[in-house]
């Protein structure tokens, strides 16, 4: 049985990292503890309910990686890439650029190893 290279468990390590930091997102922007959102419910929600869907998805991503389906690399490239864009569309903030850090690394390290995710498992 093949083992796992080190880089490819520490890209599911920082891609369940990020899914816990937009899940944690999620429940203080739920809870009206984002001090940057505005005071509107609506858009508190919305954004609660995009966090949690992108911790959600980033959590699917990590699963299908670790089962090597070939749809978790490319959820895992767009996921990643998408989180990084966003991280620097704003303000940028020293949280934008740990954010962005935490997307970057696996992002880099899913294409260094994109080849041991698309072999078939042995």
């Amino acid at each position: 049985m093949q083992q796992t290279p080190p880089t490819v468990r520490l890209t599911l390590w920082l891609i369940l990292l990020n899914a816990a930091i937009w899940l944690v997102f999620a429940g203080l922007a739920a809870a009206g503890m984002i001090p940057g959102l505005p005071d509107l419910p609506a858009l508190r929600w919305l954004m609660a309910g995009l966090a949690l869907a992108c911790a959600l998805a980033l959590g699917l991503t990590a699963y299908l990686l670790r089962r090597r389906v070939r749809l978790g690399l490319v959820l895992g490239l767009l996921l990643l890439t998408i989180i990084a864009v966003l991280s620097i569309s704003d303000q940028v903030g020293w949280l934008d650029l740990l954010s962005l850090l935490i997307s970057l690394v696996p992002l880099v390290l899913l294409v260094k190893d994109r080849q041991w995710y698309l072999k078939q498992k042995v």
